[in-house]
């Protein structure tokens, strides 16, 4: 029986998405990515909602995927200036 994936998170841009896998590989969870626009020829170049990147998990991981997700910062926060 093929294994289930489970959608855990969509990523703004390449960048985020690289960011997300890279994380979930350093914890030893197998991912997919699935891009908005499967018609790009380089979705690094692509922006917008067609720059989406969709990323699964098994659904056997998904719980686990998440707490290393929230116990991260997110790669889209910057440091507030000193106000």
């Amino acid at each position: 029986m093929a294994e289930e994936l489970a959608l855990l998170v969509e990523a703004e841009d390449f960048i985020e998405a690289d960011f997300i896998v890279s994380l979930l590989q350093a914890y030893d969870i197998p991912s997919l990515v699935k891009r908005e626009n499967p018609y790009a020829v380089d979705a690094r170049y692509t922006i917008g909602p067609l720059a989406r990147h969709r990323i699964f998990v098994s659904s056997e991981d998904l719980e686990r995927a998440r707490e290393i997700l929230e116990a991260e910062p997110d790669p889209r926060d910057t440091p507030s200036s000193p106000g």
